[in-house]
């Protein structure tokens, strides 16, 4: 079971570890990481605010922010798993502990393995997209560059920067020096991002694997598989309480995880939330700016939307179907043979029942609640900003 296991979070391993954040990582060795990732992470932060006092008007700021918002979202990000890294250790060691419980239950093994699977999934087209739109991004800025060596000018063609930044040195002279300490930060950046998202989708994929066991268990109650035929049984009753019991403490198990989720995101996705709307707010208005002739910078920005767009979908698709899962319980006890019960054990069905009507659910400081609904109603507030700046900037 534990080869599965590694098999299924090698690659969130990985990423956590790169950035100092595995749960199980030495001590010595999270902190080296760690103040390896924040000292780039800063570094950026200054040269990004340095730019920003060279500005002498609100379009050279708002050039600024949309990658400035970037680098103070991926820091947000990291010491949200250091802030939390007992909480953290706690759901981690609860997710390994209930692929041991269910080692012996086949069924209901494959059940959850199905989720974790999913799971891996999600993490490989995530980190591939992030990384694909990240060397898209970098890309970019090469483009004079190769268009002096295809189509040379009188003159060198103005340089263009990963990102707005000021190192306070000749930027012509050290562009090398200055590309390769930028594409460092950005890789740094998109490991960071990329632990703390994809390490979510994971508790969230182990989570709706727990709420469909349970579901298994209800709707297989009063059954019994038999290698020949399906046929239903009568249990004694108590071994029919004995089972429900067992399902009700499960139930309760998965309501305590999925609380443990709230309580690690919560706050840091309230942080993450503001600046992901004002960021596509103000890459829009950069895009409104740009003239057909800044190719490059529209490209860009085009870039930079879709990735902000891509990350708060990903947000909104887990915690839809963490709500989805969290409901479905209640319907597959209806839809069991419970009529088949002694009362008595009909009314502990009833306690499920009734945890089961109200949805588990990811949230923005218990404000915002992360499903598909109001994925667009954060798109209706992006716009309704790029419409304010655009008026004031007129």
């Amino acid at each position: 079971m534990k080869h599965k296991r590694d098999y299924y979070y090698d690659i969130n391993r990985r990423f956590l570890s790169i950035i100092g954040q595995w749960p199980y990582q030495k001590p010595k060795a999270r902190l080296f990481f760690l103040a390896f990732t924040l000292m780039f992470l800063f570094n950026s932060l200054v040269t990004q605010i340095a730019y920003m006092f060279l500005c002498k008007d609100m379009e050279c700021i708002f050039q600024t922010l949309p990658t400035y918002f970037l680098i103070f979202n991926t820091v947000v990000k990291v010491l949200t798993y250091r802030l939390k890294s007992r909480t953290i250790k706690d759901l981690t060691d609860h997710l390994f502990a209930d692929w041991d419980v269910l080692e012996t239950r086949k069924e209901e093994c494959e059940i959850l393995e199905k989720y974790a699977e999913k799971g891996r999934r999600y993490v490989l087209i995530y980190s591939t997209y992030l990384y694909v739109t990240a060397i898209s991004f970098a890309s970019t800025s090469l483009w004079p560059r190769i268009m002096d060596a295809i189509f040379p000018l009188n003159t060198s063609r103005p340089i263009m920067l990963i990102w707005q930044a000021y190192y306070f040195v000749d930027e012509e002279k050290y562009y090398n020096y200055i590309f390769c300490d930028t594409l460092i930060i950005l890789m740094i950046c998109l490991a960071a991002l990329i632990a703390h998202d994809t390490m979510f989708f994971i508790y969230i994929e182990h989570v709706c694997g727990l709420f469909a066991v349970i579901g298994f268990r209800f709707t297989h109650l009063i059954y019994k598989r038999d290698i020949a035929k399906k046929r239903q049984i009568e249990y004694p009753n108590d071994l029919y309480y004995e089972h429900i019991v067992f399902s009700i403490h499960a139930h309760r198990k998965a309501l305590r995880f999925a609380k443990l989720i709230q309580n690690v995101f919560s706050k840091s996705f309230a942080i993450q939330l503001i600046i992901n709307t004002i960021t596509i707010s103000v890459s829009l208005l950069q895009v409104s700016h740009l003239h057909l002739n800044d190719l490059a910078e529209m490209i860009r920005y085009f870039i930079y939307i879709i990735a902000q767009l891509f990350h708060l979908f990903c947000f909104s698709f887990q915690g839809q179907k963490l709500i989805n899962h969290s409901l479905e319980t209640r319907d597959k006890i209806y839809n069991s043979a419970w009529y088949e019960m002694p009362v008595r054990d009909q009314k502990l069905l009833l306690l499920v029942m009734r945890k089961s009507i109200e949805a588990s659910t990811i949230t923005a400081c218990k404000i915002y609640v992360f499903s598909f609904q109001n994925f667009t109603m954060v798109l209706q507030s992006a716009m309704s900003y790029f419409m304010m700046l655009a008026s004031f900037s007129e």
